[in-house]
């Protein structure tokens, strides 16, 4: 190095000696160091920011942070950070940074993080099931989450949830009030419906519904039991039976409810007067868990070995008979089950088993593994360890 360079080299660095110690500012720099930028945040996150060079952290007296416009926290001295919730909305979101001395702003900062790209969205909220055990028709009460094991598409869940006895659950009551229920035989089944409503647990709730070939009455759903019977007593037996458009409505009444849905159906199974046909019914309720399906059948006087033999403007003989297999696929499929009655004055007694087998219900709730979306909907399987049990399986809704 000359003379001449090493003098320079000798006073530049004088010269930035004296103004340190002058107390002149020294430039600053302010950045977000964590997180960084263009990435996805969900959650609890940590926002870091750092002063450069070292020495100018002396300058400033705190840091304050903001996310999407709003003040999040700040920090008196390094490492300046706060941790902020983002939700768990895949969006963008703004923060930004800036460092106050004692007269006010001295620096800022600011980055954008990006949204997380996905393919697919997959549900993977919690599936509940809702399981019936029974030892030759009684209930078998006492089981623990243990006993249970659940395949779906025979991959083996983990139960996380396991509930017993009083889960609450909404019910829809369908009775069929067409002429073949007159002579006294409604208002005895409407007594029935009275002591069903009656022995709903607080959080129960239930609607009735009497049809013929068309809904003469429709109550809402509620807890209430003068408000689930009121206008009953101007009610009449009249008419054909519209069974399948019926029971298409209350599934679809069902449809927005929450937790455990029911639907129990009074009828002798012949339909005379729907649009729909049991294909139809099941059609739109594939793909998505429905209600639990109880039908008590109400055996017919005229009902020999082999069924109805009956035809109408709709079907022949075997149309019917066709209609009424369905029905009871239908039911069995659902995890539900049918109690033939031979007598309306068995309407009550039959209410009162379905309650009773409502209250020993299982309650398995698991998340799925494996879940692909767009897929059809998985089989499920319950297996007990305790032998010589029968198992009944409704699938309930996603989600808690």
């Amino acid at each position: 190095m000359s003379g001449m360079h090493r003098f320079l080299a000798v006073l530049l660095l004088a010269l930035a000696a004296g103004m340190a110690g002058s107390g002149v500012a020294q430039a600053l720099d302010l950045t977000i160091a964590s997180p960084f930028p263009g990435v996805a945040i969900f959650g609890a996150v940590e926002v870091r920011a750092e002063v450069s060079p070292p020495g100018a952290s002396s300058q400033v007296t705190r840091v304050e942070f903001y996310l999407d416009g709003r003040r999040i926290g700040s920090a008196a001295a390094p490492p300046y950070r706060v941790v902020v919730d983002a939700g768990q909305e895949n969006r963008e979101h703004h923060l930004e940074a800036v460092a106050y001395g004692p007269k006010g702003p001295l620096a800022s900062a600011e980055l954008r993080t990006s949204t997380l790209r996905v393919d697919e969205v997959i549900d993977v909220s919690l599936q509940q099931l809702f399981v019936t055990v029974e030892r030759h028709g009684d209930p078998v009460p006492g089981l623990d989450r243990d006993d249970f094991e659940v395949y779906e598409d025979g991959v083996r869940q983990r139960v996380t949830d396991f509930e017993r006895g009083e889960v609450p659950f909404t019910a829809a009551l369908l009775l069929d009030a067409s002429a073949s229920m007159a002579g006294g035989r409604l208002r005895t089944a409407l007594d029935g419906a009275r002591d069903f409503f009656t022995s709903l647990s607080p959080l129960d709730e239930a609607k009735l519904l009497l049809f013929s070939d068309r809904l003469l009455l429709e109550t809402p759903f509620t807890r209430v039991p003068a408000i689930l019977t009121i206008g009953l007593s101007g009610v009449e037996a009249r008419g054909g039976t519209a069974l399948n458009d019926s029971l298409y409505l209350a599934l679809k009444r069902l449809e927005t409810r929450t937790g455990r849905k029911v639907a129990i159906l009074l009828s002798d199974g012949v339909d005379v007067d729907s649009v729909l046909d049991m294909e139809d019914l099941q059609a739109a309720a594939s793909g998505a868990p429905s209600a639990l399906l109880y039908w008590l059948r109400l055996r017919r006087e005229e009902e020999g070995e082999k069924g109805f033999q009956i035809s109408t403007a709709w079907r022949d003989p075997e149309g019917h008979r066709r209609e009424m297999d369905q029905l009871r696929r239908a039911v069995t499929a659902s995890g539900g089950r049918i109690a033939t009655i031979d007598r309306v004055d068995q309407v009550k007694d039959a209410l009162s088993g379905i309650l009773r087998e409502l209250r020993g219900q299982y309650v398995l709730g698991y998340y799925p593994i494996h879940v692909q979306a767009g897929a059809p909907p998985p089989k499920i399987e319950v297996h007990l360890r305790p032998r010589g049990l029968d198992v009944r399986v409704h699938r309930g809704d996603r989600g808690k």
